[in-house]
């Protein structure tokens, strides 16, 4: 009987496979056979899951805003998202659904994740998300207003988050103008360009004029838009309409 022989068959990124095999003379296509087995039977490389829909919220958390009026922010998306429009718009963007994030922003260096971007397929996971907004709280209390900061963290947050999104937004939520110190020309030049649309929320309960503001220096993108609130609690109104908007398919 022929000595036994082992061979070896590697592929890149999994481990070895052994096996002992007789005679050396079927030993190559043995080989080759259970090569390409092996192959066939390993997991192919991970892709980007796809969502219509790449959606982060960004609150405004800076000083000039009020214990009172966070909460409102708050109660407004949370409301939103259990609303059954807004859950009948996440349904309509089947089969490939929507991932969303919130995050707080103020001052340069202050953004903060509060709900990591989650997939939204079904109005049951809207109803979750909203439950879950619910119970966020703030985290910061920034002493300045900087739009740009909250554009650029956000923008990251798209770019690095391992989802391709057919249509990405960032949905800009505040109560005044820019003034951290930061190039708000800039970042939203940087989104424009990365293919990011930017909306805007402006909260004009001081600033009555906050609305062109945001036209004129905030949002950018296709078909992007403004949808302002009144006040605080004109808020929960605003951002319904705003997110129903926003959760459309592509192609309407």
């Amino acid at each position: 009987m022929a000595a036994r022989k082992s061979i070896s068959v590697r592929r890149m990124g999994s481990s070895w496979a052994r096996f002992w095999l007789f005679p050396p003379r079927l030993s190559r296509a043995m080989a080759s056979r259970i090569a390409a087995l092996l192959l066939l039977a390993l997991p192919a490389q991970a892709q980007e899951p796809t969502v219509a829909v790449e959606l982060v919220l960004a609150l405004d958390a800076s000083a000039s805003v009020d214990r009172q009026e966070f909460e409102r922010q708050v109660e407004g998306l949370s409301r939103a998202f259990r609303d059954p429009e807004v859950q009948k718009a996440v349904e309509n963007l089947k089969p490939l659904g929507a991932a969303v994030a919130v995050v707080q922003w103020g001052g340069p260096g202050e953004t903060r994740v509060v709900l990591p971007f989650t997939r939204l397929d079904t109005a049951r996971d809207s109803k979750a998300f909203g439950f879950r907004m619910s119970l966020i709280h703030r985290w910061l209390w920034a002493s300045s207003t900087s739009i740009a900061t909250g554009i650029t963290d956000s923008v990251s947050l798209i770019e690095e988050n391992g989802i391709d999104g057919q249509r990405r937004v960032i949905d800009v939520s505040g109560d005044g103008e820019d003034n951290g110190g930061t190039d708000l020309e800039a970042a939203r030049q940087m989104a424009h360009a990365k293919g990011i649309v930017i909306n805007g929320l402006p909260i004009m309960a001081d600033m009555p004029d906050l609305a062109r503001y945001y036209e004129d220096r905030v949002i950018i993108g296709v078909d992007c838009f403004v949808e302002p609130a009144r006040d605080f609690d004109d808020y929960i109104r605003a951002i319904r309409e705003k997110l129903l908007k926003e959760l459309r398919p592509l192609a309407s």
